[in-house]
């Protein structure tokens, strides 16, 4: 499937440098004065020019992708699976087995930098806003929230292409948020503490609906050079 993804991009992106390139040759040889050639010539550059574009937003993510797990350098005594299928029905990009039974479920994001925003629609959960200042769409925090649930892991969001290291953490879903290299999630998910869920009042505890999971909350430590 990669293959062929590969093989999309570059067919459409050949397809797209030929457009543009016989258009523009065409226009040369008649003259750009004449309309009649020009007009339809640069029409269809655009059309080349809109093909590459279109083919290169398709492939940026799976290129951020192969080159972030290309990268991963886990201690041997964790388990490691890519394209990992959950029972809810969705694929994880990278699951994560530490060697004391500790889950990661991690997706990857394309962002430079990412913080917080201002809750908008009352539940009083915050956004993730990108280096542009705008929520990201779509959303990584429920699916992969959901995923989280799913597999009993700590939900996890990577971005390989931040300028500079940081973690931090979602205070409703625990997602862990990791800007920086691998060696950075490497030191993150080392540094993950897990925190046991504090018990609930026996009072309240009727109303908790059978089968309710919980995502175990983690603690980050500050990435640690080694």
């Amino acid at each position: 499937m990669r293959d062929n993804a590969f093989l999309n991009w570059l067919g459409q992106t050949l397809l797209g440098f030929v457009l543009v390139g016989g258009s523009l040759q065409v226009a040369w040889m008649f003259g750009l004065g004449f309309y009649a050639v020009s007009i339809p010539c640069g029409v269809v550059a655009l059309v080349g020019i809109a093909i590459i574009t279109r083919a290169e937003l398709i492939e940026r993510p799976r290129r951020i992708l192969r080159n972030a797990r290309r990268s991963l350098s886990f201690p041997t005594q964790w388990s490691v699976k890519f394209d990992k299928r959950l029972a809810c029905g969705g694929v994880i990009p990278i699951a994560v087995i530490r060697s004391d039974g500790v889950r990661f479920v991690i997706d990857i994001s394309g962002e430079t930098s990412v913080h917080w925003g201002t809750p908008v629609d009352g539940s009083g959960e915050a956004p993730l806003v990108g280096a542009k200042g705008k929520p990201l769409r779509p959303d990584p925090i429920a699916p992969l929230t959901k995923a989280a649930l799913t597999a009993s892991a700590a939900p996890v969001l990577w971005l390989p292409q931040a300028a500079q290291a940081n973690n931090l953490r979602h205070p409703q879903s625990n997602l862990i948020v990791v800007m920086g290299t691998a060696r950075d999630l490497k030191h993150a998910l080392q540094g993950a503490e897990i925190v046991p869920p504090r018990a609930a009042p026996k009072a309240a505890a009727k109303d908790v609906s059978v089968g309710e999971v919980k995502t175990a909350s983690v603690r980050v430590r500050e990435p640690v050079v080694a």
